[in-house]
């Protein structure tokens, strides 16, 4: 067999469903433990302010590694910029439609219905609020909407049209597992609750097919959550 015709039965083999479900278990896996084990040893031995970015590193460096290794363009994965201004836009209207439900209805969910808001930086603000951007919600589009959902499409290519979007099962597997991701780390079951914006997150990823919206509304929604929830002295 020549070298052209092994490479190309290699490639043929990556791509057959058992061995991408099994990249994707294996690598998920990895990602939990590592970051559970990061977030254990930072309450032992504190770790001078830099979990967070320990924790991006685990999921930049981890897809990064696996699409290296298998020979796949980040472009396919939406790691790219294209058209900026257009994420921009989408990210804004996806704030407009999410942002004043949330404000509306979450006090009755927190039992602080009636109590007044009154504007208050969070501790650390506003001088850390590019971190959202940076730290937390890049690496983890990266993660999940890039790499996960991206490979998770690639194991079940089917589609259904969802708000004008085709999208897959992964659409709803890597919200599954993204709650599930931050509630191992330390078992809370409120943690589940990033459910549901990790399909908006995920829906806009399949819009735009780049990170970038995603990466911008997640920020977003950590910044408006943490100064909404600072106006109640719920931090």
């Amino acid at each position: 067999m020549s070298d052209d015709a092994g490479e190309s039965l290699a490639k043929a083999e990556d791509e057959r469903p058992r061995w991408l479900a099994a990249e994707l278990t294996i690598v998920y896996v990895v990602s939990v433990v590592l970051v559970a084990g990061l977030v254990r040893l930072d309450r032992a031995f504190p770790l001078a302010g830099n979990l967070h970015a320990l924790v991006g590193l685990v999921f930049i460096f981890l897809p990064v590694l696996v699409l290296d290794r298998r020979g796949r363009p980040y472009r396919r994965y939406g790691f790219a910029v294209d058209k900026p201004a257009w994420d921009v836009l989408w990210a804004l209207l996806a704030m407009a439609v999410a942002f004043p439900p949330i404000a509306a209805f979450a006090p009755w969910f927190w039992g602080i219905a009636g109590k007044a808001w009154a504007f208050a930086w969070p501790i650390g603000y506003p001088s850390v609020a590019l971190s959202q951007l940076l730290v937390v919600a890049l690496p983890e589009e990266i993660f999940y909407r890039g790499y996960l959902m991206s490979r998770l499409d690639d194991v079940l290519p089917c589609r259904a049209r969802v708000l004008g979007v085709q999208v897959g099962p992964g659409l709803v597997i890597q919200a599954v597992l993204f709650a599930l991701g931050h509630f191992l780390v330390d078992f809370h079951p409120a943690r589940l609750g990033v459910f549901f914006p990790a399909l908006a997150f995920g829906w806009l990823k399949a819009k735009r097919g780049t990170i970038g919206a995603g990466v911008l509304f997640h920020a977003a929604s950590n910044i408006f959550m943490e100064i909404f929830r600072a106006g109640y002295g719920l931090v």
